[in-house]
Formats: C-alpha cells, sequence, structure tokens
C-alpha cells in the first residue's frame, strides 16, 4: 500500500488537522440547527442543556390552612404528590387567614355541621402559626427525590389572584388594601425586602398570575386582571408565569397570556391544580414540569426566574423541548439586526414514544404563525429592533391544547 502521509504538502497536512478536530467547536451544542453556522445571538449563559431535566410537578394547592380539606393539612398534599411520582409541589394557602392565630378553616365543610363547625373554630397547635407550620411541613417532605416549597395565594376578588413562592414573608390583601383599593399595595411589598421594620416585604420572592378572568367585579371594572394586566417594570423580573390551565378547566386562559406578553410582561407558562378536596396531584388535575438540573430549591427558583417552564394538561404525560440557537425555552436572546434565528420545538410522551399531535407556533393573538404535524416543529425567527415573543400550543389529533411552552424573546443588539 503507498504511503500517503509523506505526499502530503505542509498547507494539506494542516487543513487536515483542522478538519479532525472541528468536532470540539462549542458552536456544535444540541438544539443549535446548522452545527457548523456562525451564530446570530449571543452566546447563552446558563446551565449546559445536557444537564437540564423536566421535572413533572403540581402547584396551587390547598388544605383547611385556607378554605380546602377541613381534615387536611399541607403534609398531606406533600404526602400525595409524592405517592403520586412527582418531584415537587408547591403549596398556596390563602393567606386570609395565614395571619398568627387567625387559625380558622374556611372549608365548604365548616358550614355544613355542627361537627364541622367545631372542627373549623378549634385550632391545633400547628394552626396557631400557620405560616411558620408550613415551612416546617416543607422542609419534612422534602428529599433528593421530592421538593415542598412554601407560598401562599395573595386573594382579591377585585384584581385577580397571585401565588407567591420561596419567601420568608407573606402578605393579606384583605388587610394590605388590595381586596378592593388598589393593587399598589401588592407591588409595594412586592418590591421590599421582607426584612423591612413593620412592614415586611416579598423582593425575596417569585410570582405567577393565577387563573386570569376568573376573579373581577365585572366588566364595568377597570381594575379587573389586575389592572387588565398593565405592566409593573420593577415586578416583571419576579414575575414568572401564568396559569394557562387550572383544575379542571378548559383552555381558557391563552388570550390573557398574550395580553400580559404584548404589554411587556415576561411570563412562563404553568399549570394550577388548585385542588380544595384531597385529590392533589391526581393524574386528571394539570401539571408544570420545570426545566432544571436538580431539585435543590435555589437551583427551581433559579429554572423558573429563567422561564424554563411549561404547562401540561391533565392526563398528558409530555415531555416538550424547545430550543432557540441554543438556547432553551424561557430565553430573552440579543441577536445580529436583519438575522434569522434558528427555532426547534418537539413533543413526545415521557416513555419516548412519539407524540400523535401537533405543534402550533405564536406569535400574536388569534391564528397561529405556523403549524406543524408529527410532534415536530422548525422555523426561523426574524431579529427586529423592538423585542418579539414566540411560545408554543402543543395539540391533541382533535386541535385541542394540551400544553404550552414558555415564550422566547428575540431582540436586535
Amino acid at each position: 500500500m503507498p504511503k500517503l502521509l509523506p505526499r502530503l504538502s505542509a498547507s494539506g497536512l494542516l487543513l487536515l488537522l483542522i478538519s479532525a478536530c472541528g468536532s470540539s467547536d462549542p458552536s456544535m451544542g444540541p438544539g443549535t440547527g446548522n452545527p457548523g453556522a456562525a451564530k446570530a445571538c449571543e452566546a447563552y449563559a446558563g446551565p449546559e442543556l445536557a444537564t437540564l431535566k423536566h421535572y413533572r410537578g403540581a402547584l396551587h394547592e390547598h388544605s383547611s390552612y385556607s378554605d380546602g380539606d377541613i381534615h387536611s393539612i399541607p403534609a398531606d398534599y406533600f404526602a400525595a404528590g409524592k405517592a403520586a411520582g412527582l418531584d415537587f409541589m408547591g403549596s398556596s394557602e390563602h393567606t386570609d387567614n395565614l395571619d398568627p392565630l387567625v387559625f380558622i378553616s374556611l372549608g365548604s365543610d365548616c358550614f355544613t355541621t355542627p361537627d364541622g363547625l367545631l372542627t373549623c373554630l378549634t385550632p391545633s397547635v400547628d394552626e396557631l402559626n400557620k405560616w411558620e407550620s408550613i415551612r416546617k411541613q416543607t422542609a419534612e417532605a422534602s428529599n433528593e427525590d421530592f421538593l415542598a416549597f412554601r407560598g401562599f395565594e395573595w386573594t382579591s376578588d377585585r384584581f385577580g389572584h397571585i401565588n407567591v413562592f420561596f419567601g420568608k414573608d407573606q402578605t393579606n390583601a384583605k388587610l394590605d388594601g388590595g381586596y378592593l383599593l388598589t393593587m399598589e399595595s401588592f407591588w409595594s411589598w412586592f418590591d421590599r425586602s421582607p426584612d423591612t421594620l413593620l412592614l415586611g416585604g416579598g423582593n425575596d420572592s417569585i410570582a405567577i398570575f393565577n387563573h386570569p378572568g376568573d376573579k373581577t367585579l365585572g366588566d364595568f371594572d377597570p381594575g379587573g386582571n389586575w389592572w387588565n394586566l398593565r405592566h409593573v417594570p420593577q415586578a416583571d423580573e419576579r414575575m414568572v408565569g401564568m396559569e394557562l390551565f387550572n383544575g379542571g378547566s378548559s383552555d381558557r386562559y391563552a388570550e390573557w397570556y398574550t395580553l400580559a406578553l404584548d404589554n411587556g410582561w415576561h411570563v412562563g407558562a404553568v399549570s394550577g391544580e388548585d385542588e380544595h378536596g384531597t385529590h392533589w396531584a391526581s393524574p386528571d388535575l394539570p401539571k408544570t414540569v420545570i426545566v432544571a438540573p436538580d431539585l435543590a430549591p435555589a437551583t427551581v427558583k433559579d429554572a423558573m426566574l429563567a422561564r424554563r417552564m411549561y404547562a401540561v394538561v391533565g392526563n398528558e404525560d409530555l415531555v416538550v423541548e424547545m430550543t432557540a440557537e441554543g438556547h432553551p425555552m424561557g430565553s430573552r436572546l440579543r441577536c445580529d439586526g436583519a438575522s434569522t434565528v434558528p427555532l426547534q420545538i418537539s413533543a413526545r410522551y415521557r416513555d419516548g414514544r412519539s407524540y400523535p399531535g401537533s405543534i402550533a407556533l405564536f406569535d400574536k393573538a388569534g391564528e397561529p404563525l405556523l403549524r406543524s404535524g408529527g410532534g415536530r416543529l422548525e422555523y426561523s425567527l426574524p431579529v427586529s429592533a423592538n423585542e418579539r415573543w414566540y411560545y408554543a400550543r402543543v395539540e391533541n389529533e382533535a386541535g385541542e391544547a394540551v400544553a404550552y411552552t414558555s415564550p422566547v424573546w428575540v431582540n436586535a443588539r
């Protein structure tokens, strides 16, 4: 056999070596479209995509600590989440009766029998300080395979409900003026340190808009739906999500999601079980998937701050992936003007089976920008001077929504 290597010129040998080493190019990460293409956007700086796992769990739970089943406590729904094989669960009792010594339960069974009324009026030791008791119960329920975290539901039947998670402090809409008078009391609390003397605060918290359109005095009231989702810049970073599915509800929140995004909110997609009975973690209740490297509380909170999460309807155990030039869902990309950004979205069952439905891509209200069958969609996102958002809706074969992704936002740098 002839020896070819000595016949190569020096320049040819150099080209051969460069070609052999080409696989070390960092542009060849997952989900980047053409592996050798020049990047249009600033580099992704989050956790490596290969380390991200899709943790399936439940948000928005109630017990006797607010208006749920009068014989239950938060530890019961955490236990139900563990038994169902969920990865996490977030507590969100109404703050109407979470203040110390306000121990009464408001569950519907309180008022049906004398025994029920006695149960709701008789506190146990842990009910004398429910907020602290929830903290202890989350710590006891959490381990390396399951994360329980504390939250509360700010409950204004004029402006709307908001779930708040991971903070030291809580606030009550019926005491801070937010039940009927003003949203500013909540936004001021949300912007203050929890250590503020006498007032407290929630600037260590993240929050979610709950079941939009469901809590309002009527169409005549301009304050409904958080003043029609008026943007509050100082709250934007930590208002991380909006419920796209709630309890057994149908797909009826997408228009509010679109309005929030159009108004400048950078909200991702979540689901709320909103369970007031004892069917927590039931398969027919909607679930939230958080995409994170692990289940440490700080890691999960960071993933929610990055909007790496999506909403799934009940009885659909889906894995949805979305990348834009190697950036996962929830990312805000800054890219070269007049360029395009490769977007890939896929949906499959958690057991690996392909999903037979379709994926619709939205950049505005109404009809989708594009719809693709077979559980996959690819598109080139344009880059313009003004920030634009794009989210996906996964649909079953009947065209019904079964999942929503958080958006990606694209802007010229």
